[in-house]
């Protein structure tokens, strides 16, 4: 006859079937609870192509007075491990603000030239982009860009995180050139993405030198279940399709300057 105490004895063969059933309950609490980022960027650095001193004062002027709204420009992304979203946002940008300043912005924002939307999926390997471009609306669906990263020894400092150095490649339709691009990744935050179409490195983009400005990251914040906004993939271009409208965009513009 078994004794109180050989009764309530824990059978180590239950106690392992339970745990089991704990820690993994909580690992899909964990992978249903996904960490998402959210980062603001803004331009830190606009890049003049000559020197200012060759300017007349009024373009000195306005050159001053375009640096200046650059910090009104405002991006934000929504990351996670398997997607993000990218947009340009104008939470700056105020309805009393003057035509000129609204002029200034506009002019600051196209020395990075980003698209106004950006939804990667990192699990197939495809983004979708949405632009505005010579008076029309663009959605376009395709293969997130291969930059062929080269990641190198340089370090820094980016909002007190170790960021490390990365150079790539990659092709502009629009202007129908292939530009080099530099990167600057956190591997602490272990996600795939970037600004814009910039991504695919081990650690978040925190910093992107283009060709026309210096867009950087002035804020990070880790924010637990929030969604990450997508982009219906209805009416969309492919690339193909993109690059012929482009195409026959830059054609129609060739025509009408000769």
């Amino acid at each position: 006859m078994l004794n109180a105490a050989q009764f309530f004895k824990p059978n180590s063969t239950l106690l392992q079937v339970i745990s089991c059933l704990i820690i993994f309950s909580m690992y899909s609490i964990a992978a249903k609870a996904q960490t998402a980022y959210k980062v603001n960027y803004h331009i830190s650095e606009i890049k003049l192509h000559g020197s200012v001193d060759n300017l007349d004062e009024r373009g000195k002027k306005l050159t001053r007075e375009v640096r200046e709204q650059a910090k009104a420009v405002n991006y934000s992304l929504i990351a996670t491990k398997e997607e993000s979203f990218f947009e340009d946002e104008d939470k700056l940008q105020s309805d009393s603000d003057s035509p000129k300043t609204q002029m200034l912005i506009k002019l600051a924002k196209r020395f990075a030239s980003f698209n106004e939307q950006v939804y990667s999926n990192y699990a197939t390997d495809s983004i979708i982009f949405s632009k505005k471009l010579a008076g029309q609306d663009f959605k376009v669906k395709q293969k997130a860009y291969n930059f062929n990263w080269k990641i190198s020894k340089s370090q820094k400092n980016i909002l007190g995180y170790n960021a490390i150095q990365a150079t790539g490649k990659y092709y502009n339709p629009v202007l129908n050139k292939e530009f080099s691009i530099e990167a600057w990744f956190v591997p602490s935050i272990p996600l795939q993405a970037g600004p814009d179409i910039f991504m695919g490195l081990p650690g978040l983009i925190v910093e992107v030198h283009l060709k026309g400005a210096v867009v950087t990251a002035r804020e990070i914040d880790m924010m637990p279940n929030l969604k990450v906004q997508n982009i219906e993939d209805t009416n969309t271009s492919n690339e193909k399709e993109y690059e012929d409208i482009i195409g026959g965009l830059n054609k129609k513009l060739e025509r009408y300057l000769d």
